[in-house]
């Protein structure tokens, strides 16, 4: 009788040992299961950016290529120093605009601080501290202008039937990580002597 007293008790130990790991183990699943579902609101994903590296040769949708030759960011200015080398067959006018991605609404003001044979060297400002990534594009802007009939638009206008508007065309779109993008301290200015002396040693 004692024996068989002991051979239950056991078996209900032992089912009770069985029984506790089966609930540990979905308890676990579950908290991996609940985890996996709600991991987009606790953890960070960064956006890719696009970085264009120095001396990398891009093609343009017009003619030829643009290469960026040196890039250094100033944070004492504020600013983004660009020398940039567009082999064009053309001889149009360059536009430039830039935006940062933490204002990307807003566009920076473009410097041209000296231009030679292709190359263009550019000065951007009011950059933010933490602009994290810079997207720069390249217009061509062209002398003729087109004509445009509003009244194909809207007829509603009460504006001149005719109008004209600066046809422009865009070249290619330049990136920057602000994480991959080289820093000087100082601000970097220099005379266009100095930089005439930077465009012939970049063509060196």
């Amino acid at each position: 009788m004692a024996f068989k007293k002991q051979f239950e008790d056991y078996r209900f130990n032992l089912n009770r040992n069985r029984s506790w790991k089966y609930t540990a183990m979905l308890i676990f699943f579950f908290i991996g299961f609940l985890s996996l579902l709600t991991s987009k609101f606790y953890l960070k994903t960064e956006d890719p950016l696009y970085h264009t590296n120095t001396y990398e040769a891009v093609s343009s949708n017009i003619t030829g290529t643009v290469t960026i030759e040196n890039r250094v960011y100033h944070p004492a200015t504020n600013s983004l120093d660009m020398v940039i080398k567009m082999d064009q067959t053309d001889e149009e006018e360059v536009s430039f605009v830039a935006q940062e991605k933490t204002n990307s609404s807003v566009k920076l003001p473009v410097q041209l601080l000296y231009e030679d044979d292709g190359y263009y060297v550019l000065r951007i400002n009011d950059l933010s501290p933490n602009w994290e990534a810079l997207a720069f594009d390249l217009y061509q802007e062209n002398e003729e202008k087109e004509t445009v009939n509003v009244d194909d638009v809207t007829s509603d206008s009460e504006t001149d039937p005719t109008e004209e508007i600066d046809a422009h065309a865009l070249i290619t779109t330049l990136y920057s990580d602000q994480r991959k993008t080289k820093s000087e301290e100082g601000k970097g200015t220099k005379s266009k002597q100095e930089y005439a002396l930077l465009v012939n040693d970049l063509e060196k």
